[in-house]
């Protein structure tokens, strides 16, 4: 297991952040909706419950309605879930914690959740309240961010102020040591997502569009126009052969069967 040290997020905060993104997530959620689809290709047949934890604006809802009788949709932010309910008005939704789900042991068939398994306090234990909340049989399917995301952008952050502007994701192994104890059953795999923006601008915007642009820090401070200019700068050395500049995600994605 790598040298993790546990976050301490402010979920009012996490909470707030995305729901200032809650009109206008699913214009920059592009990256959702790709991990989104290797997600969907696990799922095999129909189950009678399915919970979709950190459910966002409902994005995810037009798919997975065809998987199970009942879908359940959870999230932090009201602001995100009334997004969803207006979307959705006859889906079913609820605003809690996943870390404390308010629903009784082995009551799903289906533990679904695309990044939002990143925002935990407590990973390990994050998992065994999950774990717990699904049937025997029944399918698990969820993605979370690791260690060596958001590349090179925050190579260039640090470059320009030895400051590091992101929150610390755990490495591979440590889901796998901690689902070992917590959720055995789980296979992880490690895959590499890469994003195409046109400016840092655009990326920026994208970042802050998902609400992904939180951090643990209760300053941000880091989108000063000199700081910008710096960062910029220190970007244009990373555009690809097309003119493109690139956000490399490392994607944790566990599949398995209780």
């Amino acid at each position: 297991m790598s040298q993790f040290a546990l976050p301490n997020y402010d979920k009012a905060r996490v909470a707030q952040q995305f729901g200032r993104a809650a009109a206008r997530y699913t214009d920059h959620d592009r990256l959702q909706r790709e991990v989104a689809n290797v997600l969907y290709s696990q799922l095999a047949g129909q189950v009678q419950t399915l919970l979709d934890i950190g459910c966002g604006p409902g994005h995810h809802f037009p798919q997975l309605q065809h998987l199970a009788e009942q879908y359940l949709g959870l999230d932090l932010a009201p602001q995100m879930l009334a997004q969803a309910q207006q979307s959705y008005p006859h889906a079913q939704f609820l605003l809690a914690d996943m870390e404390a789900l308010p629903l009784a042991p082995q009551s799903v068939d289906c533990v679904y959740s695309n990044l939002a398994m990143q925002w935990a306090n407590h990973p390990e234990k994050l998992l065994a309240e999950w774990w717990r909340v699904l049937a025997p049989g029944g399918q698990w399917a969820t993605s979370t961010v690791l260690a060596g995301s958001l590349q090179p952008l925050t190579a260039c952050f640090a470059a320009v102020d030895e400051v590091v502007h992101h929150n610390r994701w755990p490495e591979l192994s440590d889901y796998q040591d901690w689902s070992a104890k917590a959720a055995p059953g789980l296979q992880w795999q490690q895959q590499t997502f890469t994003q195409y923006f046109t400016s840092l601008e655009q990326m920026l915007r994208e970042l802050k569009g998902v609400g992904a642009n939180y951090t643990v820090r209760p300053e941000q401070g880091c989108y000063s126009r000199e700081r910008l200019a710096r960062v910029r700068e220190a970007l244009e050395k990373h555009r690809n052969s097309d003119g493109l500049l690139e956000l490399k995600w490392q994607i944790g994605l566990a599949f398995g069967r209780k």
